[in-house]
């Protein structure tokens, strides 16, 4: 080999060695963007690894939005303001419960008094608008408000997850809810209780609901257990014997 060739040799030899020093840098390099690629998890609908990792940093997000507690001043009625529990008055709790709403957002206060002459008129309007004023539905008595008070801004709002009812009270307005009224467990109640019942939230705190029940007259502020009442929540079905097959349904103060 003459000296031009050997130099030549040596030359080739450095430039693979040069180029494959190269070429492993670089796939060195390149190997950690792979770890950005999202990964499809099994049976999560191709929802990827980075989208599920944010996901419960948004819920608790939500969560912190809602205060500890909420109390709202609503003036409070019995159904039967004057302790007389007649077969009118046994009905009168979406009435009482609409006059307590409808009080509350016009600022006013409540006497037995009012309360009595304010029942007498709304059950005489349905009466003669209606025909009946007995076990009205959600939807009906929210009709009701707008038709003798005029309040067009209410709203029902179905098939709710419990969460709710504290999400619309911390939003400042108070709700009414159709129940089953026996399942509420309330021992100021007569007897049993009434199988359908309408009652006004007005607030909560933990894992208690605060509201303003007409079924009694020690009903003002009366506490309720969060999930007791959210089972007992049913709207009118058609008939009171067939009340647990009513839906969830609240109506709330729409902004």
């Amino acid at each position: 080999m003459t000296k031009f060739s050997k130099n030549l040799y040596i030359v080739g030899v450095l430039v693979i060695i040069i180029g494959g020093f190269f070429i492993l840098s670089k796939k060195s390099a390149e190997a950690p963007v792979e770890k950005n690629i999202p990964v499809v998890l099994d049976n999560q609908e191709n929802t990827s690894a980075v989208e599920k990792a944010k996901a419960p940093t948004e819920n608790i997000g939500v969560e912190k939005n809602i205060p500890d507690k909420i109390l709202i001043s609503v003036p409070f009625a019995t159904q039967a303001p004057f302790a007389n529990w007649d077969g009118l008055h046994e009905e009168a709790c979406e009435e009482a419960s609409l006059i307590m709403l409808k009080y509350y957002l016009d600022g006013k206060k409540l006497t037995p008094d009012i309360a009595e002459n304010e029942i007498q008129r709304m059950v005489d309007f349905e009466i003669k608008n209606y025909g009946d004023f007995k076990d009205t539905t959600a939807a009906e008595t929210v009709k009701l408000a707008e038709d003798f008070y005029g309040i067009k801004n209410l709203k029902v709002v179905y098939d709710f997850p419990k969460e709710d009812l504290k999400k619309y009270l911390a939003e400042g307005n108070p709700i009414i809810v159709p129940a089953a009224g026996r399942e509420l467990g309330n021992p100021n109640f007569t007897g049993l209780g009434p199988l359908y019942h309408n009652l006004v939230l007005v607030g909560y705190k933990g894992n208690t609901i605060v509201t303003n029940d007409p079924g009694t007259r020690k009903g003002e502020g009366y506490t309720y257990n969060m999930d007791v009442l959210y089972n007992a929540i049913h709207d009118f079905p058609g008939r009171p014997e067939d009340i647990n097959q009513g839906r969830k349904a609240m109506i709330v103060v729409e902004k």
